[in-house]
């Protein structure tokens, strides 16, 4: 199966169970392109995905300002080994990387390791 093939059966799969407009992604990252504003995410459901990160995009960082405040992030703050939950959707099926609407870091979020 190609990469884009997996992408899109999982995303109708999560269609399908989440009834919702944009789906959603949860994973680690695994990299980031600065250049071409991409980040590479290690899926709880096993692929990876490159998804698309534009100017607009929310990047909300929960539990991470002074006292455990929730605060807004950038591109830069989108590292390799943070956990992340993504609200992305798919731009008219063109078969590029899904889009994220909005990125989620929990900051002190318990980890089993």
């Amino acid at each position: 199966m190609t990469n884009l093939f997996k992408i899109a059966a999982l995303c109708s799969l999560l269609a399908i169970s989440s009834f919702a407009s944009s789906f959603k992604l949860q994973g680690i990252i695994a990299s980031a392109d600065h250049t071409n504003k991409t980040i590479t995410v290690d899926s709880i459901y096993g692929d990876s995905v490159v998804v698309k990160i534009l100017p607009n995009t929310e990047i909300e960082m929960n539990d991470c300002g002074i006292f455990g405040i929730d605060k807004y992030g950038t591109f830069k703050d989108l590292t390799p080994g943070t956990f992340v939950e993504i609200k992305l959707y798919f731009q008219n099926n063109t078969g590029t990387n899904p889009i994220a609407h909005e990125v989620e870091i929990e900051c002190y979020k318990n980890k089993a390791y």
